[in-house]
């Protein structure tokens, strides 16, 4: 039985030795001194910083608070996303008289409303988790309405001979052929939701990861400012494959059945 040889990845290989590429100059430039600390921080002075906010229990405490933030309002953003979305799909009238208040809320700068946010719920925890549920909801909603409307018309034919009440429809037609275009809403809502939280910790908060970017940056502490950084694009990214492995997970076991 011969055993099938891999083919090498030319892309991956190039990617992987941009990467150490960068991180090497990045290095290079800043110990030699040819780059001021102020300006740029090195691998090497990054992990430095990371072992000492670890050790200091700094790093995990701003972290716990903006993910509980970041969770709470993506989940309370998707559940009512989706409810108002199957809600539109049930009720025709309701979508038409609510379209245009969504459109509006959704066009206003998530960014400007924060002075507001803050009046009603504090520089705490609820202004951010309320921003980051306005930020979410309608990216899930109208990607919800989008998919139940794409639904080809040979599935509600069948839906039809049948029976189907209208309500069997949208749960057992419907929503299957929407959950690509559901759960694409879910993935540009996680894709955000990070950059979201910080930049709203960045201008009013007491702790999370934006509360660290600002001071550091205050403070001129660029390996700290960096290690924030990755640590924001690193978990925006794994919120993203894990919103992609539970698209996965749902649309294999309706293709399974």
């Amino acid at each position: 039985m011969k055993v099938k040889e891999k083919k090498v990845d030319i892309v991956t290989i190039l990617q992987i030795l941009s990467v150490i590429a960068l991180l090497a100059f990045m290095e290079y430039s800043v110990t030699s001194g040819k780059i001021s600390k102020v300006f740029l921080a090195s691998p090497s002075g990054i992990f430095k910083d990371l072992i000492k906010t670890v050790k200091e229990g700094i790093l995990f405490e701003h972290l716990g608070i903006t993910l509980k933030e970041v969770l709470l309002g993506y989940v309370i953003g998707g559940a009512v996303g989706v409810t108002v979305g199957l809600l539109w799909t049930l009720f025709k009238p309701l979508e038409k008289y609510m379209n245009v208040f969504c459109s509006a809320i959704m066009a206003v700068p998530k960014t400007a409303i924060l002075p507001l946010l803050i009046l009603w719920f504090g520089i705490g925890f609820k202004s951010k988790v309320f921003l980051i549920f306005l930020s979410s909801v309608f990216q899930i909603l109208y990607n919800t309405v989008t998919g139940t409307k794409q639904c080809p018309n040979e599935y509600l034919k069948v839906a039809r001979v049948f029976e189907l009440n209208k309500i069997e429809t949208v749960f057992k037609v419907l929503v299957p052929a929407a959950l690509p275009s559901m759960f694409n809403g879910f993935r540009m809502a996680a894709a955000t939701a990070m950059t979201t939280v910080v930049f709203a910790e960045m201008q009013s908060a007491k702790a999370g990861l934006g509360f660290l970017l600002a001071e550091s940056q205050q403070l001129l502490n660029t390996p700290r400012i960096f290690l924030v950084i990755v640590i924001v694009t690193v978990i925006s990214v794994l919120l993203v494959k894990l919103v992609a492995l539970t698209e996965y997970t749902f649309t294999h076991r309706w293709i399974k059945k």
